[in-house]
């Protein structure tokens, strides 16, 4: 199973006739204070199957620190169609993150694995900022 797509985006659907839908994109959160909260997140991905591969298979989302230390963890199960030779549907996912919250500023990753095979991460820069001078 191939990784094609893995993003963050502020709304994410997937239309009846299979289209994605993705607005907002984003790959940083700013914040005044730590602990900072991300009410809504939606992680995207698209996968390609390779032959062979039907069946249920086990999608686990491990949000990781700038240590990489765990911070939160998901497992969800969907199902992979039988792959036939020629062109090779791919398969939408969509996994809702509500109230996600970051300890400290720095470097996070979203580490996307399918039937515990690493298949790759999603980064996330947590920044600090200060608040604006005021006159």
């Amino acid at each position: 199973m191939k990784l094609d797509l893995a993003l963050v985006a502020d709304c994410a659907n997937i239309t009846h006739e299979g289209k994605l839908n993705v607005m907002g994109i984003f790959q940083q959160i700013n914040s005044f204070n730590f602990p900072a909260r991300h009410s809504l997140m939606h992680l995207v991905l698209v996968l390609q199957p390779e032959l062979g591969e039907s069946g249920e298979r086990d999608l686990t989302i491990v949000l990781l620190n700038p240590n990489g230390k765990h911070i939160f963890g998901l497992t969800r199960k969907f199902i992979t169609p039988e792959v036939s030779p020629g062109p090779r549907s791919k398969i939408n996912i969509i996994v809702d993150l509500h109230d996600v919250t970051f300890l400290e500023p720095g470097p996070h990753n979203f580490a996307i694995l399918i039937d515990k095979d690493h298949k790759g991460e999603i980064p996330i820069y947590v920044n600090k900022i200060e608040h604006p001078a005021t006159e």
